[in-house]
């Protein structure tokens, strides 16, 4: 019984071969860098796909555009004349609002007669009249 005893493992030594087995265990290096690879692919197509979208989006709004500054060129030439008629009759309102200028009006546009002036009818003499 003279044998000599086992010495006791140190805790401390125990603990870094635990340490060395879970090392060994944590996905290499290679696997963080292909979740990398992976995540930033799936960015960039996304980001590649909304740029694709933008692009068609606008080449399909770009010729209505087109369209509508053309009937807005076309609604503005004619706001431009209506407000020229819109003057005129202005004009023409505020000069039917003058008594005397009225009178006359009405005089040269209807059959209207002022009291101290007489209608005169030529007649055409026949050859049976004196």
């Amino acid at each position: 019984m003279s044998a000599l005893s086992q010495p006791k493992p140190d805790p401390r030594s125990t603990r870094k071969m635990k340490q060395r087995s879970a090392r060994k265990r944590h996905p290499r290096k290679s696997s963080k860098f292909a979740a990398r690879t992976t995540e930033t692919a799936t960015i960039l197509g996304v980001n590649v796909l909304l740029i694709g979208t933008c692009l068609y989006t606008l080449s399909n709004m770009l010729p209505h555009q087109l369209t509508q500054e053309a009937k807005l060129q076309e609604i503005k030439g004619e706001v431009s004349r209506t407000s020229a008629q819109v003057e005129a009759l202005k004009q023409s309102h505020e000069q039917s609002l003058v008594p005397e200028v009225s009178r006359r009006m009405s005089e040269e546009h209807g059959h209207l007669i002022r009291k101290n002036k007489r209608n005169l009818v030529w007649i055409k003499p026949t050859k049976n009249q004196p």
